[in-house]
């Protein structure tokens, strides 16, 4: 391994550890009925979240928290947190959709954002990688829109401004954005189903999906090099990289 690909991994473990430690403490404590009646009636507040109880209460709190969670995403919120506060009041399998719809009206913002309004400012902000980029997405769209938000701990707020200013067509975008938000979406929706509902089951199911995303990103790593070094020595050629 080298050295480089050793300290990703290394600090994708930590991230793991502090994730597992904190959510398993939670579960542990919400676990425990007179906890949880101390501290706040959290079977209460999920119940008035979800809407009340009734089917259009129920309905109308999740297109609120689509809608809703959709904005704050293009404004910068991680989805990943969006993700988290789904399962805690859904449930891991509700959440996860929601979430996910929300995730996809976010990044759909973002990446009309970048197309329309932002495209100048991206690139700067990028500076010689805006030529890279433009490359990769010339060469498959598709491939590297789905490597830029399939694994952990990804910016997708930055990808998704990227492919608009670089002007990536928005069903590829879309189709692609769908199939890598889905993973994370489901893995932080059981995190925090898990922990609201004090199940360390879900908390172990949750992990055990994330440590597969992460050897899943490593092994294409390493597997497609240029995912990490560039398309190809022609197009490091043309940057200057």
């Amino acid at each position: 391994m080298s050295g480089e690909f050793k300290k990703g991994l290394f600090g994708d473990i930590i991230r793991v550890v502090l994730l597992v430690a904190f959510f398993s403490a939670v579960a542990l404590l919400l676990e425990r009925q007179d906890i949880r009646k101390v501290l706040f009636d959290l079977d209460t507040i999920r119940s008035e979240l979800e809407g009340g109880g009734d089917a259009s209460g129920y309905f109308f709190s999740g297109l609120i928290f689509t809608l809703g969670g959709g904005g704050l995403i293009a404004l910068g919120l991680p989805r990943l947190l969006a993700s988290t506060v789904g399962g805690f009041i859904y449930g891991a399998f509700i959440g996860s959709i929601l979430s996910l719809l929300a995730s996809l009206i976010g990044a759909s913002a973002l990446h009309l954002a970048g197309k329309f309004i932002l495209a100048a400012v991206v690139e700067r902000r990028l500076g010689d990688k805006a030529k890279l980029w433009k490359d990769r997405f010339q060469e498959n769209a598709f491939w590297w829109v789905l490597y830029g938000t399939l694994f952990p701990f990804s910016n997708t707020t930055m990808m998704s401004l990227i492919c608009g200013s670089c002007k990536v067509p928005f069903i590829p975008f879309l189709l692609a954005s769908l199939i890598g938000f889905v993973p994370l979406a489901v893995v932080f929706a059981t995190y925090g189903s898990g922990g609201a509902k004090g199940n360390i089951w879900q908390i172990a199911l949750a992990t055990m999906l994330l440590v597969f995303s992460i050897f899943l990103r490593n092994f294409l790593k390493r597997r497609f090099p240029a995912t990490e070094a560039g398309l190809n020595t022609k197009a490091s050629t043309k940057i200057g990289s």
